[in-house]
This record gives C-alpha cells, sequence and structure tokens, in this order.
C-alpha cells in the first residue's frame, strides 16, 4: 500500500511538471514594453517565443551565460538539437511550412475555418491552449491574447493616455503601469512599475548621457512563477 502511495505521488508529480513546464516562463521587454516576447518552457526545456498576438516568432534553448554578458533584447536563443517538424504542403493553407512539433511538444494553430481574426495564430502549445481578444473587442488589443492555459492577459484600451495604449495591463495577475504622454519627454511611456517594483530615471534634466537612463528597477527578476526581464 505504502508503494503504491509512492507510485502515485511519483506519476502525479510528473504529470504535473509537464503540464507547469509548457506554460509560460519568461517575459522579456524593453523599458518601453513596446517590444515583449512571451516565452513558454517546454517539457524538453525549450523556449518558444510568442508575440502577444499570437505569432510562433522563435525557439531554443536558454543561454543565460551569454544573456548576462550581452543584455540585447531580444534575448538570443541557443539552436535546439532535438526533433523539429514542420506541417507540410498538403496540410491546412494556414499550417504549411509552420513548426509541428518541438521535442515533444505539438503546435497547433488556427486553421482556413476559423475566424477569419483567428487563422494562422497559434491555438495550442502542448496542453496550453489560447485564446484571443476578438474583432469586436476595442480596437487597442483586438487579436491580442486573452488567456493561455491558466495565464491572463489584459491591455490598456484606445481610451487611456496615448503612451499607454495597447500594452499589457496585466499579466497573469501582475499589473504593469508606466510614465504617461504628460510625464517628462525622457521617460514617458517607460516603465513605471512591474507589480510592486517600481522604475524611475533620469529626466531631460539630468545631465546629458543620463537622460533616459534607468535610475532604479530591476534587470531581472521572478514574480510568481515567471521570470521578468527587463532590457535597456
Amino acid at each position: 500500500m505504502h508503494m503504491k502511495r509512492t507510485l502515485l505521488l511519483f506519476f502525479s508529480c510528473m504529470i504535473s511538471s509537464a503540464l507547469f513546464a509548457q506554460g509560460l516562463s519568461v517575459i522579456s521587454m524593453d523599458r518601453t514594453g513596446d517590444k515583449l516576447l512571451l516565452s513558454f518552457r517546454t517539457i524538453d526545456n525549450a523556449l518558444i517565443n510568442v508575440s502577444k498576438d499570437g505569432q510562433l516568432l522563435s525557439y531554443g534553448m536558454e543561454n543565460l551565460q551569454r544573456q548576462n554578458l550581452h543584455w540585447i533584447f531580444p534575448p538570443q536563443l541557443d539552436p535546439y538539437m532535438g526533433r523539429i517538424e514542420n506541417y507540410s504542403d498538403i496540410d491546412d493553407v494556414n499550417f504549411r511550412g509552420k513548426v509541428k512539433y518541438i521535442g515533444q511538444t505539438m503546435v497547433t494553430y488556427y486553421a482556413s475555418y476559423d475566424k477569419e481574426e483567428l487563422r494562422g495564430k497559434i491555438k495550442t502549445l502542448g496542453t496550453t491552449d489560447f485564446v484571443y481578444y476578438e474583432s469586436y473587442s476595442d480596437k487597442a488589443f483586438a487579436g491580442n491574447i486573452q488567456r493561455a492555459g491558466n495565464t491572463n492577459f489584459t491591455y490598456y484600451s484606445s481610451f487611456d493616455n496615448e503612451a499607454m495604449k495597447g500594452k499589457f495591463k496585466t499579466i497573469a495577475g501582475t499589473g504593469l503601469s508606466y510614465y504617461s504622454s504628460f510625464d517628462d519627454k525622457a521617460i514617458k511611456g517607460r516603465i513605471k512599475n512591474i507589480g510592486s517594483e517600481n522604475f524611475t530615471y533620469y529626466t531631460s534634466f539630468d545631465r546629458k548621457g543620463y537622460q533616459g537612463a534607468q535610475k532604479s528597477g530591476f534587470l531581472t527578476k521572478y514574480m510568481g512563477n515567471i521570470r521578468y526581464q527587463v532590457f535597456p
């Protein structure tokens, strides 16, 4: 009986780890939040970089040593040396030539018979399903990811300040705020807060060469199970 309970616990942990491994793992952005990558980790420990409108941009293995030496956005991934399979020419027109498998992780896309605004966007990464804001949503974020697995996303709307429109407002419950267009010209539109973490910058009144440079705030930090990276 004890052995059965031990085996059951082991397999439960394995399943939980596999499901967790396919979720959102890393968020990389520049200081304005305009350039942003959502990185999903596969069960083979590869990263799949996805744009906020659901396009698969790149994939590979993380190299933190190189990143720490060359802190440049977007972070460069090493090639993934495992199984890579693409959809063939006989598959749906919105799949053809796109990545089908990265290791054990299957990628599916919305097909030609789906709603027009969804066609070609990622539908699933392994066990993670993607839902999008549809065309009737606010124009500032229509077509963007609304949910990926258990992770929800909200955005600033077309009614918000010009410097914030269409940018992420919350990711997995973590709030993001930005300096508005009414703030100093050297800092307007830049990240002000991620969760409880504050970001400050040198303004246009500071010494030339420092203007707009970051004074406080992190480069990389875990919030929950997600690692945030803010690039210069």
